[in-house]
C-alpha cells in the first residue's frame, strides 16, 4: 500500500529512487553524478533506500540538502525496496536508478520533457550503456551478453516499445498514478541481495501497463558500472540459470518437455565432441559462439529440471 504521505498531492516534479544493497562505493559515485547535474533542481528529490542487512550496513552520508533523503527498508529484496521508495516518494514522476549507474547530463530534464510531450505514456526508459572496469574483455564476450548486465540500446529513435523490447530497472520512470492503477512491483520476483538473481519484476509491471504506454527515449541515458567480477563465465552461467527460474516464476515458459529435450539435444550436438555431456554446462568457452551455445544449454536444462512452466 502506498504510504499516506505519498498519497498527498505531489509537491515535486521528480523523485529519483536508488535502492542499494551493500554497494556503498558505487552508490557514492551514482549519487554524486546525479546531484552534480545542473538539472537536478529543487523540484527534484533523491531518495536512497537502504536494503543492506544490518550486520553489513554502513552509514550513508548525503549532503545536507532538503531534497536528499535516506530511508531504510528492512524487508529484503529489490522489489520490496522499490515499493518502499514509492511509498516515500513525493514526485509526480518516480524514476528508478541503480546504485551502480551514472546518469548522463540532462537525465532529469529528459525524463520530464518526455513525460510532458507524451501525455498518454505511463512509463519511460532509455539507453543503459556498459562501463567496464576491465580494459580487456574475455575472448568469449560479445555485446549480445550486455543484456544480462541490464544494458539496453534500442537505437537513436524515440518511440513506444515494440514487441520483444523492454526498459530496465537501472533507468526507468513512471507516472506516480501507475502504482495506484496497476499495482506495485511483485515481491515474489526481483533480486534478494546475492542470494538469488531472480528478475522479471520490471517486465511483469510493464506487461500490466502495456507496451503501447511505455516509451523509449535514447536521451534518457545512463552508464552501468560493470565490475570485473561480473565478467566471468561463472557469473553469466549463474545469471542465465536464474533467468530461466525467473521466466518460470513469471509464466513465460510453456510446459513442453519433449520440445525442450529436442532443442537441448540440438544445441549440445553443435559443441565439440568432448563437451557433448554434462560438461556442456560448465566447460570454459574459447569464443563467443561456444559460450552462446553453453548459455542456451544451461537455460534449457534449468527449465527441464524445474519441470517446465505454465502455458
Amino acid at each position: 500500500m502506498i504510504a499516506a504521505a505519498a498519497q498527498m498531492e505531489a509537491m515535486l516534479d521528480l523523485s529519483v529512487v536508488i535502492c542499494t544493497h551493500d554497494r556503498y562505493e558505487a552508490l557514492s559515485r551514482s549519487v554524486d553524478r546525479l546531484i552534480g547535474c545542473a538539472d537536478f533542481s529543487d523540484r527534484c528529490e533523491l531518495l536512497v533506500v537502504e536494503n543492506t542487512p544490518p550486520p553489513r550496513r554502513r552509514s550513508i552520508k548525503l549532503p545536507p540538502r532538503g531534497n536528499l533523503r535516506r530511508t531504510v527498508c528492512e524487508t529484503p529484496g529489490l522489489s520490496s525496496a522499490r515499493n518502499h521508495g514509492i511509498g516515500e516518494a513525493r514526485g509526480a514522476v518516480i524514476a528508478f536508478l541503480d546504485d551502480d549507474a551514472l546518469v548522463e547530463p540532462g537525465w532529469c530534464s529528459a525524463i520530464l520533457r518526455r513525460m510532458d510531450a507524451e501525455a498518454r505514456l505511463l512509463a519511460v526508459g532509455g539507453k543503459v550503456v556498459p562501463r567496464y572496469d576491465s580494459a580487456v574483455l574475455p575472448p568469449w564476450y560479445d555485446q549480445r551478453l550486455a543484456g544480462y548486465l541490464s544494458c539496453i540500446d534500442w537505437g537513436m529513435t524515440p518511440r513506444y516499445l515494440r514487441a520483444g523490447e523492454w526498459v530496465v530497472g537501472a533507468n526507468m520512470a513512471f507516472r506516480r498514478d501507475v502504482f495506484r492503477q496497476y499495482g506495485l512491483f511483485d515481491v515474489n520476483l526481483g533480486r534478494r541481495g546475492t542470494a538469488s538473481l531472480l528478475s522479471n519484476e520490471e517486465t511483469a509491471l510493464l506487461a500490466r501497463i502495456g507496451l503501447d504506454r511505455v516509451f523509449y527515449d535514447p536521451d534518457i541515458a545512463v552508464q552501468h558500472l560493470i565490475p570485473v567480477e561480473r565478467l566471468t563465465a561463472r557469473w553469466f552461467r549463474s545469471r542465465v540459470y536464474w533467468q530461466a527460474i525467473s521466466d518460470l516464476a513469471a509464466g513465460h515458459v510453456r510446459d513442453d518437455q519433449s520440445g525442450l529435450r529436442r532443442e537441448y539435444g540440438e544445441v549440445v550436438t553443435q559443441l565439440e565432441a568432448e563437451h557433448r555431456n554434462l560438461g556442456a554446462l560448465s566447460f570454459e568457452p574459447a569464443d563467443a559462439a561456444q559460450f552462446a551455445l553453453q548459455l542456451r544449454a544451461i537455460y534449457l536444462a534449468a527449465v527441464m529440471l524445474a519441470g517446465g512452466g505454465p502455458a
